[in-house]
């Protein structure tokens, strides 16, 4: 059964100005700043394909949020999302 306590709110801004907006399953619990709406499942939420954006594998993204989460929680949690540069 999903918890959404674990779904995380993540932005993707690439290189080309592109953004994508995902929702990524940790294996925590985040605070209710950081997380996804409630309606939303894992994977792509909004944005779009193309402009040359690489978007990470499913492992890559857990781990580089959970990176993000450790590394700038403050700055996350201000945000409402975290953000992964690529």
């Amino acid at each position: 059964m999903p918890q959404p306590d674990r779904y995380v709110s993540v932005k993707i801004e690439c290189s080309s100005n592109h953004s994508h907006d995902i929702c990524v399953e940790v294996d925590r619990q985040v605070p209710p700043e950081l997380r996804c709406e409630p309606n939303a499942g894992p994977g792509y939420s909004q944005g779009g394909g193309g402009g040359g954006c690489s978007i990470p594998s499913s492992a890559q993204l857990k781990e580089l949020t959970r990176r993000e989460l450790r590394d700038n929680f403050q700055e996350s949690k201000r945000r409402g999302y975290v953000l992964i540069r690529r």
